[in-house]
């Protein structure tokens, strides 16, 4: 019985030595810098800074109210091509397309992708995988613009209005007309 403790507890610290090179880490819309517009546009900038040597997956979640369309790049830079603040991005997906660019072996890398469609109510990811020497760190901004298809409330309002203007057009007044006996 102790053998196996041991041995379960070895493996559990195993574990828990290589998982932070190899975790996913979770960031939400607190973790960007979001600026939102009167006409529904939104632009977002965020990134991480610090990371650690070794593989790494970083995945951002956010929800929109609206359908759209979104665009966004994401771009490294380092002082010296594989000294200690190079970061190589092995891939990127936004909503599961992947961005296209100069990816991995670079000092500088850049990868885009455009007019990737949004779907309202539902959990949205850009999923970052890469490799830091030591001190890397990247950057990104995105662009969201809603669609031009109003909302299913939107549409219930709309056909409401027309047909309480419809009834009002419809309405006949009586008027009643008397004349005088002289």
């Amino acid at each position: 019985m102790y053998r196996t403790l041991m041995t379960a507890a070895v493996g559990a610290a195993a574990l828990i030595a290589v998982a932070p090179a190899q975790a996913q880490t979770y960031f939400g819309p607190s973790d960007m810098n979001l600026a939102l517009s009167a006409d529904g546009s939104i632009s977002a900038s965020f990134g991480q800074s610090g990371i650690t040597a070794g593989n790494f997956s970083h995945i951002y979640q956010f929800t929109l109210p609206q359908d759209g369309l979104a665009s966004g790049s994401i771009i490294t830079s380092a002082v010296t091509f594989q000294g200690k603040t190079d970061l190589d991005l092995t891939s990127v997906l936004f909503n599961g397309v992947q961005l296209t660019g100069f990816f991995g072996g670079g000092l500088n890398e850049f990868v885009f992708a455009n007019a990737v469609p949004i779907k309202a109510g539902v959990v949205n990811e850009i999923t970052i995988n890469g490799f830091s020497r030591g001190n890397g760190s990247y950057g990104g901004q995105g662009v969201f613009v809603p669609s031009g298809v109003p909302e299913p409330a939107a549409w219930g309002m709309m056909i409401g209005g027309f047909g309480l203007a419809g009834a009002a057009m419809r309405r006949t007044r009586r008027t009643r007309v008397t004349y005088a006996n002289a």
